[in-house]
């Protein structure tokens, strides 16, 4: 609590995401991660995105043998739907955790049902890609 005394201005920033797009890609030029599909923080996701992605682009550019741009549309297409995915369940997440009144005791009502080790309602964010880090449907 004494550290906390010690603070003299709280410094506050908007938090933004975008909607999911279909192409990141152009020619010999690509996104990956944040630059490619900005996430919000609440399900932890963005490094690990940025993760699966440059696993699935090293993939496909050894698939593709040296052809850049067709290695680019190919890790889009396979990273599409889960990088879409997460960037908006991450919304929903924080609109749930931020909620008041009888939303919130709603909320956690519900939640309180589950075992603290239950992640059935997230099982398809840890296990949903291949060892390429392609989308796994």
């Amino acid at each position: 609590m004494e550290m906390l005394d010690k603070i003299e201005s709280w410094r506050m920033w908007v938090l933004c995401d975008r909607e999911p797009l279909r192409d990141w890609s152009k020619g010999r030029v690509t996104l990956l991660g944040d630059a490619a599909h900005p996430m919000l923080q609440y399900l932890a996701q963005g490094a690990c995105m940025a993760t699966e992605d440059a696993v699935c682009l090293a993939h496909k550019l050894d698939e593709a043998g040296g052809d850049f741009e067709q290695a680019a549309q190919a890790y889009q297409q396979a990273r599409y739907l889960r990088t879409a995915r997460v960037q908006l369940m991450a919304r929903i997440f924080g609109d749930i955790y931020h909620v008041a009144d009888a939303t919130a005791d709603l909320r956690n009502h519900m939640l309180g049902q589950s075992p603290a080790e239950s992640y059935k309602g997230v099982e398809w964010l840890y296990g949903g890609v291949d060892d390429t880090g392609a989308q796994v449907i």
